[in-house]
C-alpha cells in the first residue's frame, strides 16, 4: 500500500470576518442583540443589582433575538459532549452558556466597586499552589495560559496576592462600554494592559523583557483572534486554532506556561486550579506542536468537565467555522 504523505502543521492567520449581505429581519436581530448586550453592560457597570434581579429577562431576549449566539453555543456543544444530543439538551446548555456569560458580565460590573482583598474573599478554594511557588523560585518569569472561564479578574486578584507585575495580553473589544468596564476594572487591580491588534509583534517585544526580567505575563490559549496566528491542534470533538504566542515566548526566554484555571460554583464562589508547569525544550524542532498540545490537553479536560463555562458564544472549533 502506498504511503499516504502528512500534510506539514503550519502556521494559520485567522482570517478577519467580512461584512456578509444582510436581510431587514437579520439587521433587526444584529440591532436588538447589540442593543441587550449594550443594555446589559451599562447596568453592569452603573446598577449592578440590576443585572442580578433582572437575569431572567436578560437570558430570554438574548436567547430570542440572537440566531448567532444559539448557532454557536449549539456547534460547540456538539464537539464537546457529542453529535446525538437531542433539541432539548442543546436548549438547556445554550441557556446554561449564556447564563454563565451573563454572570461573567456581572462579576466585572460588581468588581468595580471592589478591593483586592474582596476578589480574594471570593475563592473557595485554590489547587497547585505549593508548585507554583516551587516554579517561581527558579526566578524565570511564568506565562500563565488560561481560558474564556469563570471569573478572570477574580484570578487575576489571586496572582496580584503574589506577584507585584502582572502583564495581561488582550484584544480590545469591539463592544466600547464593556471594553471601558474592563479596562477600569484592571486599572484598579494594578494590571499591566498589554493590547494585542492583529499581528502587531512589536508588542512581544516589551513582554519577553518582562519574562526576563521574572514577571508574569498572563494570556489566554483556547482562542486565536482575528489577524492572529495559531495552529490547528486536535481538541475534543475537533479542531480549534490555537495561538501560538505562549509557547514562542517561553521558547525566547525560558519562562514555564502554567496553565491556571477559574471555575464558578453554584454559589457564586470561585475555585482556583493550577496546572503543572508546561516546559518547551529549545531543542527539539517540534517544541511548538509539542507545547500547544500539552496546552490544549489541559484546556481539553477543564472544558470537558465544565463545558457550561467555557464562554465561547460563536463556532469554535475549525470544522463549524464556515457553517
Amino acid at each position: 500500500m502506498k504511503a499516504v504523505a502528512t500534510p506539514p502543521i503550519r502556521e494559520i492567520r485567522q482570517a478577519i470576518p467580512a461584512p456578509s449581505p444582510r436581510t431587514t429581519g437579520s439587521r433587526l436581530r444584529t440591532w436588538l442583540a447589540n442593543f441587550w448586550l449594550r443594555y446589559l453592560f451599562w447596568h453592569a457597570w452603573h446598577a449592578p443589582w440590576v443585572v442580578r434581579a433582572t437575569k431572567w429577562f436578560y437570558l430570554s431576549f438574548a436567547l430570542t433575538f440572537s440566531k448567532a449566539l444559539k448557532h454557536g453555543t449549539q456547534c460547540n456543544a456538539k464537539r464537546i459532549i457529542g453529535p446525538g444530543l437531542s433539541e432539548r439538551k442543546l436548549s438547556r446548555f445554550t441557556r446554561h452558556v449564556v447564563s454563565n456569560f451573563y454572570d461573567f458580565v456581572y462579576d466585572i460590573g460588581r468588581s468595580l466597586g471592589s478591593t483586592r482583598k474582596q476578589l480574594l474573599e471570593r475563592i473557595e478554594m485554590a489547587t497547585g499552589v505549593e508548585q507554583y511557588e516551587a516554579m517561581r523560585k527558579l526566578k524565570r518569569g511564568a506565562i500563565v495560559v488560561t481560558a474564556h472561564m469563570g471569573s478572570f479578574e477574580v484570578g487575576c486578584a489571586s496572582l496580584l496576592d503574589r506577584e507585584p507585575n502582572v502583564h495581561v495580553v488582550f484584544r480590545r473589544d469591539l463592544l466600547e462600554r464593556f471594553e471601558m468596564m474592563r479596562a477600569r476594572l484592571r486599572k484598579n487591580l494594578g494590571v499591566h494592559e498589554v493590547p494585542m491588534e492583529g499581528s502587531d509583534w512589536t508588542a512581544w517585544m516589551p513582554l519577553r523583557d518582562a519574562l526576563l526580567r521574572d514577571e508574569v505575563v498572563v494570556m489566554q490559549g483556547d482562542r486565536v483572534m482575528p489577524g492572529q496566528k495559531g495552529r490547528r491542534v486536535r481538541f475534543l470533538g475537533g479542531h480549534l486554532l490555537l495561538p501560538t504566542g505562549p509557547i514562542k515566548l517561553s521558547l525566547a526566554t525560558g519562562a514555564p506556561v502554567i496553565p491556571v484555571f477559574s471555575i464558578r460554583t453554584q454559589q457564586g464562589r470561585i475555585r482556583l486550579f493550577i496546572e503543572d508547569a508546561i516546559e518547551v525544550d529549545s531543542n527539539d524542532p517540534d517544541a511548538v506542536e509539542r507545547g500547544l498540545e500539552q496546552m490544549a490537553s489541559v484546556i481539553e479536560r477543564y472544558v470537558r468537565e465544565y463545558p457550561e463555562q467555557w464562554l465561547v458564544l460563536q463556532p469554535a472549533f475549525c470544522e463549524d467555522a464556515t457553517t
